[in-house]
């Protein structure tokens, strides 16, 4: 998730026991527009029951749950489907007058066996139209901070789960578009979801996650690398050896993250600069989601911050969320003035080669976005799609009909094209260009 547009753990054992901290909302509670409902759905001996929850109260009760839920998951990775990260970001950018729509699923025994971390809030096209849009916390809100999204099911209840979430959907008056970006393609729940919304359900591409393996030894690693990546990296490492005094380390508490934040943000910030990019951090909020979400997932040894320094500065820093094995990378940076050096490719080396040492770390997540220097690094990727219900009426007719418009406008005008006409029309001309 490097690019700098998006906002953008681990133990021996694959997860992660850590209580959730204190939270505190900031902002006064919205009245609730729908009242709690439930439907119950059976499979052979199982059962559940599930419940759709509009209050932040129920929010904040859900945090142990929904976490252990999180660490048993049949899901792949899971950090961005956390309590804490999902809770930060619904405080900080929940978009106005937004409601929750969370889906929890509960046995027999009450005990929690899936969720959908869902919300509601009106999406408009370029303010030409608004439909109340059902969708997954921490999308929906124009910046980009999660991926590898899904409804969370405990292994033998991805059927029932699916079945419930859609069944809760369904019933409900409140919307008119369910849309849910970012599942893995092989998601255990998506295919349920979709058998029960039917025709109604279309699912298209939308990212491509590239990644590494790293059970094996650095040697095999390489052997995935792009040609020139494979004959140089090594070769970039021994130079930047041996022209500096090197240091790679990682930061791995919250004490250590805080002496070390400002360097993050510089490094960061910097490398974007100098591309012309104004870089994440001028985001709104984002400097303070960050700090938040990093300081907790240090607390529960779910992230990592690794750092280079040559000659005592440091000059280039990594940072990924590590969760049930896998090390997601969210966002880097580095210093200018270093370019035989590669420092960018450098870092990543250093990187996967003490993800590759250190025992329960399987995969180096790239995350998505398309960045094209991820194609040097590897070939192997997991796909994503985005999911997408539209209710019959005519307003959801008419939103898909400006959507697909705007779709093909934009794909078939060069943008330059597109800008003569904007000039030419004035206020008048189409808003989604």
């Amino acid at each position: 998730m490097q690019e700098q547009a998006g906002i953008i753990a681990f133990d021996q054992g694959g997860t992660t026991t850590c209580s959730p901290s204190p939270f505190v909302r900031q902002v006064a509670d919205e009245p609730a527009l729908l009242d709690q409902s439930s439907v119950d759905m059976t499979q052979g001996s199982q059962g559940i029951t599930a419940t759709v929850l509009t209050h932040e109260t129920d929010f904040d009760a859900l945090a142990g749950e929904w976490d252990e839920l999180v660490s048993v998951s049949c899901q792949h990775g899971g950090f961005f489907s956390r309590w804490h990260w999902n809770r930060v970001w619904w405080r900080m950018y929940a978009p106005p007058h937004s409601e929750l729509f969370l889906i929890a699923c509960r046995d027999r025994n009450g005990r929690l066996v899936g969720l959908a971390p869902l919300y509601r809030h009106g999406r408009s096209i370029k303010g030409l139209l608004t439909v109340q849009e059902i969708c997954f916390l921490g999308t929906g809100a124009g910046l980009k901070t999660s991926e590898h999204l899904d409804i969370i099911a405990r292994s033998g209840y991805q059927q029932l789960v699916g079945q419930g979430v859609a069944a809760c959907i369904q019933q409900q008056a409140v919307w008119q578009r369910l849309w849910l970006w970012g599942v893995h393609a092989n998601s255990p729940v998506l295919a349920h979801l979709m058998k029960a919304f039917g025709a109604a359900a279309t699912v298209l591409p939308c990212d491509r996650l590239p990644y590494v393996t790293t059970r094996s030894d650095w040697a095999t690693v390489k052997l995935g690398l792009g040609s020139n990546l494979r004959t140089n990296i090594d070769r970039y490492i021994r130079r930047i050896q041996k022209d500096y005094k090197c240091e790679f380390s990682s930061v791995r508490t919250s004490e250590q993250l805080e002496e070390f934040m400002d360097s993050f943000v510089q490094l960061h910030q910097e490398r974007w600069q100098s591309k012309g990019e104004p870089g994440s951090f001028t985001l709104p909020n984002f400097k303070e989601f960050m700090q938040e979400t990093l300081r907790e997932a240090f607390r529960c040894d779910r992230a990592r911050l690794w750092m280079l320094f040559l000659d005592g500065q440091c000059v280039a820093v990594l940072q990924a969320f590590v969760d049930r094995g896998v090390a997601h990378y969210f966002q880097g940076g580095f210093k200018t003035g270093y370019d035989k050096h590669h420092l960018g490719s450098v870092m990543i080396a250093l990187a996967v080669q003490d993800c590759v040492q250190t025992d329960g770390i399987d995969e180096f997540d790239f995350m998505g976005g398309g960045a094209t220097y991820k194609d040097h690094w590897t070939k192997t990727v997991h796909e994503a799609i985005e999911l997408e219900v539209l209710r019959t009426g005519f307003r959801p007719k008419l939103y898909a009909a400006i959507s697909h418009f705007a779709y093909v406008y934009k794909r078939t005008l060069p943008q330059k094209v597109r800008k003569k006409i904007r000039k030419a029309l004035g206020p008048l001309a189409p808003k989604f260009q």
